[in-house]
């Protein structure tokens, strides 16, 4: 059976050198197909996220052939008698814990409540909030927690795996959005790579974002070790998908809270410092409550 380490090295090199080579012929494509449709004027890093999106999304399958991850059990996908616990249990938590930044910020004046929305542009918003929390918190947690942190927890002890795959989920999430390029050629895609990675040397808009970003992806590895399975990890990262799609659309800005942006944060929630301090109490919760709980060696035991 090939080292998990490797069969993980190969698949990251190829999502991100593939999704850099891929995007330009894509971009090409929609212009020449499609000119002046909304596809064809997407900008061009849109065309880069979902280079790396789609490649990432088609690799789960080889990583699966690999033998490591055969069946959904290996992954953390099972489904047992704890499972739907563990589920309500995430999403009572990653629900609660952003709740309380948005209740904050309302108290506090940094927000305030937007009572412009009729009933079905509520419903509407609901549907899109609640497709979005299942459908990418499955895949991302199928990835990072059950096959990243998987494939690392296989070979390393789990303070290394859970920083490895938390630094690697930060850095992913942290893209930033770029002006589009002059011109694209075959090469463009890792130019704009480049730049979109660009906010990693801004200190200034780094934190607190990419440490609440980490703290995320460390509370999410600690979840899949001690519960055994991803439904808790899954249930959390719902929750606060939830809350991120849904506090600009409930909220408005003050002018209270754009003198303490670096405190509130933006719309996205993740770039201000009371996210930061309420989900590092989160985790402290999490970590306390879990401390016991059995790991299940057969999946994540090293060696």
């Amino acid at each position: 059976m090939p080292n998990p380490t490797w069969v993980l090295g190969g698949y990251l090199l190829g999502v991100f050198l593939g999704g850099a080579l891929l995007a330009p012929w894509l971009w090409s494509l929609a212009q020449t197909l499609v000119p002046g449709s909304a596809l064809a004027q997407q900008p061009f890093r849109r065309y880069v996220d979902r280079s790396l999106l789609g490649l990432a999304i088609l690799g789960l399958w080889p990583m699966a052939r690999s033998g490591r991850f055969p069946d959904w059990r290996s992954v953390g996908f099972q489904w047992e008698p704890r499972s739907l616990r563990e589920l309500v249990l995430g999403l009572v938590g990653g629900m609660a814990s952003l709740a309380a930044v948005a209740t904050l910020a309302l108290g506090f004046g940094a927000r305030s409540w937007d009572p412009d929305h009729t009933s079905g542009q509520f419903l509407n918003h609901l549907v899109r909030a609640l497709g979005a929390a299942i459908a990418v918190s499955f895949l991302e947690e199928l990835l990072f927690r059950g096959m990243v942190f998987g494939s690392l927890r296989r070979r390393f002890s789990f303070v290394l795996s859970a920083i490895l795959s938390a630094g690697l989920f930060a850095v992913v999430h942290f893209f930033r959005r770029p002006e589009p390029p002059a011109s694209v050629g075959p090469w463009t895609g890792f130019e704009m790579l480049g730049r979109m990675l660009g906010g990693l040397a801004d200190g200034e808009a780094l934190f607190p974002g990419i440490l609440t970003l980490a703290l995320i992806g460390g509370l999410l590895a600690w979840c899949r070790e001690r519960s055994g399975s991803l439904w808790l990890p899954f249930g959390l990262h719902a929750g606060w998908i939830f809350w991120f799609k849904s506090y600009q659309f409930l909220t408005n800005a003050t002018a209270r809270g754009d003198r303490g942006g670096w405190w509130w944060g933006s719309t996205r929630m993740h770039d201000g410092w009371v996210t930061f301090m309420v989900l590092t109490l989160t985790a402290l919760v999490f970590v306390r409550t879990l401390g016991s709980a059995k790991t299940d060696d057969d999946r994540l035991t090293p060696g």
